[in-house]
């Protein structure tokens, strides 16, 4: 799997925890719901450090957190 392919797995898992909408997260996180729905499309192959940094801050975890998932295992993504 890509990156945005993990990273939207990720911030499902969270969406989930929580109970929130993706619409609420991009209001939150002050990012257009098309950039979400981008990474959910796999149109986002490998989401910005800056966009990273937005969306956990908004969901309240630290980058560590955010990342410390199998998900982000060598063994699960696609390294080019």
């Amino acid at each position: 799997m890509t990156v945005g392919q993990a990273t939207a797995k990720r911030i499902d898992e969270f969406l989930h925890d929580r109970g929130i909408s993706l619409y609420k997260l991009a209001k939150d996180a002050c990012i257009s719901v098309s950039t979400l729905q981008n990474l959910y499309r796999n149109h986002t192959k490998s989401p910005t450090v800056g966009l990273i940094f937005k969306i956990v801050d908004a969901l309240g975890v630290s980058v560590q957190e955010f990342f410390s998932s199998e998900l982000f295992s060598a063994e699960n993504l696609e390294v080019d």
